[in-house]
This record gives C-alpha cells, structure tokens and sequence, in this order.
C-alpha cells in the first residue's frame, strides 16, 4: 500500500490515519469545533500526500429509478434533472448502475445517492483545498461496503456493522447490489448488543415496507463483530423464520482482507478504511473543482514515470552503443594486428627472392604473356608446323617476311607470339626463274593449290607478273630476280584455330 492519508468523517470529528506500506503511521482525532478544525489544518501542513476521505452519516439518502438507457450528454443531462430533482441543496451527489433490464425496453436501474448535509463535509473539503491536498475522492461506508459481501450466496442480505465514532450501520443488498443502507448512533444508555437486537426488528419491518423484501423471503444478517460481543449476540437474539443469522470474526476478516491491526472490539472503522486505500470504488462524492490537485498530482507522477522510463531507455541505448563501440575498437585492433602480421610476412618473403637483373615489371610482363600463351590449347607453333613444311617442298619460294594476325583488323607485330594466329601474311620472291614468268606463276600456284588442299584459305595480294586489264606488261628479262616478288594472306583450317582457353 502507498503512503496516504485516510481520513474517516463521521457527525461530529474526523478521524485522520496516515498510512505508510500497508501499516498505520500516524493516527489523530479532530473533533467538529474551531480547535479542532484548526488542529487539522496545521496536521496536513506535514503531510502531503494524496487522502481519501471516508464519510458515516446519518443524512446519506438513496433512491431507486429506472431510467431510459441512454449515452453521452444525453446520459448527462437524464442524471442531471434527476439530482436537481431529488437533491438540489448538496453537491455530494452520484449514480450508480446497478443492472440494466433484460426485458421491455431494456431500461437501467440506477442507484441515485448523496450526502444531504454538505454543512458536515465543506468545512474539512475547504480546509484539504487550501493545503492544496490531492483529495482522491469521497467515499461512504456502504459503498465500501460492497465486496465485503462479494462471496455471501445470499440473495437477500443485511450487514451489520459497529463504527465507535457514528453508529450502528445497517446495509441491505439485494443480489449482492446496494439498495438502502441506515446509520444508527449508539448512546450511552445502550450496548452495541442491546442496539443490534433493538435495531434489527426496526430494518426488518423498514425492509418490507419499501417492498425491498418479498413477502415470505427469508432474510439473512451478517454481523461483524468481535468474538466476545458475537457469542453475546447468539444468545440476546431472538429465534424468527424470517431471518437467518451468521457471524463473522472481525480479526478473521482482517486476516482474509491481509489487514494488520489488533482489534479490541467489535470497531469495524479499519476494516473500512484499509479497504478504501486497498480498493478504491470508481465513483465518488466528490465533484472535480475537490479533486483538482489530486489530478495534478497523478498528472505530474505520469510525468516523473515517464521521464524515468525515458531516462532507462536513453541510458540502455547508450550503454549499447558504448558496448559495440567497444566491440568494433577490439575488432578494429585485431584486424590492425593481423594486417601488420601480414605486411611483416609478405616483406620476410619477398626478402628470401633471388636478385635479378630485370625490372619486376618486365616479369610481370612475361608473366603475363605466358599466362596468356598458356591459356590457349594451340600454340602458333602448332599451325605454322603444316604451313613450313608444304614450303619445303617448294624451295624457289624465298620467304622475306612473315606475319600474323589475330583477327583480321588487329595486326600482330612480326615475331611477336602474344596469341594465336588467325590469318599468316607472308611475302617473298621466286629465286631461278629468270625472266620464265609463266613458269613462276605456274610454280607460285601450285604453292598455293597445295596450302589450299591442306585446308589453308589462301588470298593474292600480290603476283610476280600482273597480268590484269589494268597492269602493264614490259621486256623484264634483264631484270632482277627480285623482281618476281609477291605476297599472300592465308588463313589457317579451322581445325587448327580452336583458341579455346586450357
């Protein structure tokens, strides 16, 4: 339980419990007179935390109304013309809804209820105001008594209780439903005993009167009670058919209600107030101008919660990025350590190389080119191989030059073999021929019938002796063998130019 105040009001003082962890603090009595209103107001200049006001009067009315079902501000309104209606002289008005009819047109039952006599709870109000007190509501004793019944089978039941300060409280519940409830103070010529069997036959006839009790219903009192008073009670109360009896410790209550206070008679007043801190009731007395700072305080604790959990997150947050910063720093210097462990390793190996004499670039080269050469499945050695041997069997054929090409627009420089040929250019001179120029061309020919029965495509580019339209034929006996130059493109078999990577 939270520190709070409980306060209990009853015609002529007011009771006022501080309680802190479920256990009473503070207690103090302030009686109805200038003193003791002055006393209170310098007790609550201590405390400030949030009260709960508990009121047992005798001028607490009640009354019975079905009510079109309605909602929103006409739900308002209904209410409303009713407590101007049955109330007009206090603000300490409420309705509750009891149950909503299950047959015609389904209408509400409503309990409407009020404190008759503000002159009893202003003066206290005004004074909790002014000390800016956070005034959770106002509260009555038969509202708090509700769940005390919650688990009695009865349909139709009368709890009875005794507070020292008012009276003697009689409240009847119909399906475990509020319906009436009567204060009655206790002089002094009259025991709590003598006032229960004096007062139980009065509520009875009161009952049936109302038509609250159904002629013939049997009518069942719960009294709660010290164990003394209630084995006094068993044998003053008279035996009747219409009422049934059960006794209830006020200790055993307190065990089951987990209440910790040693009861020395039949005062049910903690009972009540430790359940109004434990369980507040949802509607109250109090109007919202009364309960103005106790909005303002659970507006400002949502606030501190709020900033709390803000606060948590943004530390978490913060604490994760510190943790993988610090994470990512330890990687960041393992894989700086590696890296240096490598660069030491690359320099110790290249250390051991043998010196030579050539750039490593010209290596790289060579490298390179051989990788190149070695990637292909022929070699140009591979198809020059048929080409020099059909040129053995013509030995007039003096080679002056030969080169190669990979493709048809990209020429290859002469002994260069970077790649495999694709098309051969060779040109040469006929050697022994002197100025037999028919016989040069018809040796050159058969040259080049034979490369192309060896699959090669052979190309002219240039003849000894051009013999064409636009050629010029002239006396060349006396000329140089030289002369009897010519030059052809040859394409190697396809067989021979695969190509095809290794």
């Amino acid at each position: 339980m939270k520190r709070c105040l409980l306060l209990f009001l009853s015609a002529n003082r007011i009771h006022a419990q501080l309680m802190d962890g479920g256990k009473i603090a503070a207690q103090h009595e302030f009686s109805d007179l200038s003193d003791g209103r002055d006393g209170f107001n310098a007790f609550l200049q201590t405390t400030k935390c949030p009260a709960y006001l508990l009121t047992d009067l005798i001028e607490e009315d009640f009354r019975h109304e079905a009510v079109p079902h309605l909602i929103g501000k006409s739900r308002t309104a209904l209410f409303q013309r009713k407590f101007d209606q049955f109330y007009r002289g206090t603000p300490f008005h409420q309705a509750t809804l009891l149950q909503r009819q299950k047959t015609g047109r389904r209408d509400d039952d409503i309990l409407f209820s009020a404190l008759t006599n503000p002159s009893l709870i202003t003066p206290w109000v005004d004074i909790l105001r002014a000390q800016q007190i956070p005034l959770a509501g106002i509260y009555s004793v038969p509202q708090i008594s509700a769940p005390l019944i919650k688990s009695h089978p009865s349909n139709h039941l009368l709890l009875i209780s005794w507070e020292k300060s008012s009276g003697l409280r009689q409240t009847y519940f119909r399906d475990q439903r509020l319906q009436i409830s009567r204060l009655t103070p206790i002089y002094d010529d009259l025991t709590f005993q003598g006032s229960v069997v004096k007062e139980l036959a009065r509520t009875f006839q009161y009952l049936k009167s109302l038509s609250l009790l159904p002629s013939g219903q049997t009518l069942d009192v719960l009294l709660l009670g010290h164990a003394q008073d209630l084995i006094e009670l068993q044998l003053e109360l008279p035996r009747s058919a219409d009422m049934r009896y059960h006794y209830v410790e006020i200790s055993d209550l307190a065990k089951q209600l987990k209440i910790d206070y040693r009861f020395n008679d039949s005062d049910a007043s903690q009972i009540f107030l430790h359940q109004l801190a434990a369980k507040p009731p949802l509607s109250s007395y109090a109007k919202p101008e009364h309960t103005h700072y106790y909005t303002l305080w659970r507006l400002r604790r949502a606030l501190n919660w709020t900033s709390a959990a803000l606060l948590i997150g943004s530390l978490l947050w913060g604490g994760a990025d510190v943790w993988q910063s610090s994470g990512n720093a330890r990687e960041a210097a393992s894989l700086k350590k590696q890296t240096q462990q490598l660069t030491n390793a690359a320099q110790q190996i290249t250390a051991l190389f043998p010196h030579t004499h050539a750039p490593a670039s010209d290596m790289k080269a060579a490298v390179s080119a051989m990788h190149t050469i070695n990637s292909h499945s022929v070699l140009p050695g591979e198809i020059l191989r048929p080409f020099s041997a059909i040129l053995n069997q013509y030995p007039q054929i003096m080679l002056d030059e030969l080169s190669w090409q990979t493709n048809a627009t990209t020429p290859v420089a002469t002994g260069n073999a970077a790649d495999t040929p694709t098309q051969i250019s060779i040109k040469g001179h006929l050697a022994d021929f002197a100025a037999g120029y028919r016989a040069a061309l018809n040796y050159l020919e058969g040259f080049e019938r034979e490369l192309t029965a060896q699959g090669y495509q052979v190309t002219m580019l240039k003849k000894p002796l051009d013999v064409s339209a636009s050629g010029s034929v002239a006396d060349q006996r006396e000329a140089r063998d030289d002369v009897l130059g010519f030059a052809l493109k040859i394409s190697p078999p396809k067989s021979l130019q695969t190509g095809a990577p290794k």
